[in-house]
């Protein structure tokens, strides 16, 4: 650990502050505050020969080369396409995902239900307390959303596909429907967790949706809303220190267990 030199790639405000804590501890440490392959990354490569590269949450835009990198290359992965993860490996390099780590995801999960709760309060004016809230999936992300607009004294529908999910929420006293393909909501607000392509809107439905899945989000191909938002990021756009510090921790971590 004390002769690698990493490389931060991402625009994401939590790599620059991941970066920084690295540099408090000594480590060699070059950021690139993009998430686009590009010419000037190329250049950076070449000329520091990074051990370790952290790539960004939700993905780069582009390839990147194997064949770039000194084989035996460590890199710690954020969404990450299959054909560029078999790239690497094949190449002889390292890959790691950092969102397979559980305590990085349910951090994140939660650090994601308080940006969210931010973001409404900005959008709508609308106060938590006593507003119905209709939520798709009740995995990780979703199962913290319930958690802390309930406690903000929401009024929850749980909808999913997957009967433990749906009997969990019911355990923990919220309303569920089946995410059936011809499920109706009521009026009012939506928050979608499912990274899938699954919901049908017209341009002259009302129904507010905030969807906080990845790309491309859950609208089906040609689907199209003017009360339809796609909330990327939303840790390290409201808490970036916070959540650079989950990240960081996770990854020195995943370095401990290969040492």
């Amino acid at each position: 650990m004390s002769e690698a030199r990493w490389l931060m790639i991402g625009s994401d405000r939590r790599i620059e502050e991941c970066a920084s804590f690295f540099k408090e501890q000594g480590l060699d440490v070059t950021v690139h505050l993009h998430d686009d392959v590009s010419e000037d990354l190329t250049n950076k490569i070449v000329e520091i020969h990074p051990t370790h590269i952290v790539l960004p949450i939700q993905g780069m835009k582009g390839m990147l080369d194997s064949k770039l990198f000194s084989r035996g290359t460590a890199f710690f992965t954020g969404i990450l396409p299959e054909v560029q993860k078999t790239a690497l490996e094949s190449s002889g390099h390292l890959v790691s995902s950092y969102l397979s780590d559980e305590r990085f995801v349910w951090n994140n999960a939660l650090l994601t239900a308080e940006g969210f709760v931010k973001d409404f309060y900005l959008e709508t004016n609308t106060p938590i307390a006593n507003t119905h809230f209709q939520l798709a999936g009740f995995g990780r992300v979703g199962r913290m959303l319930a958690h802390v607009l309930s406690a903000s004294g929401a009024k929850l529908t749980v909808f999913a596909r997957s009967e433990s999910q749906l009997g969990e929420a019911e355990a923990l006293g919220f309303e569920v429907k089946n995410l059936s393909p011809d499920v109706e909501f009521k009026p009012g607000f939506l928050i979608n967790t499912i990274p899938s392509q699954w919901l049908s809107l017209q341009p002259e439905d009302t129904l507010r949706v905030f969807d906080l899945a990845s790309k491309p989000g859950c609208l089906k191909p040609g689907m199209s809303s003017a009360y339809y938002t796609l909330h990327l990021g939303l840790p390290g756009k409201h808490f970036p220190q916070r959540a650079a510090s989950y990240l960081a921790d996770t990854i020195l971590r995943m370095c401990r267990g290969k040492e």
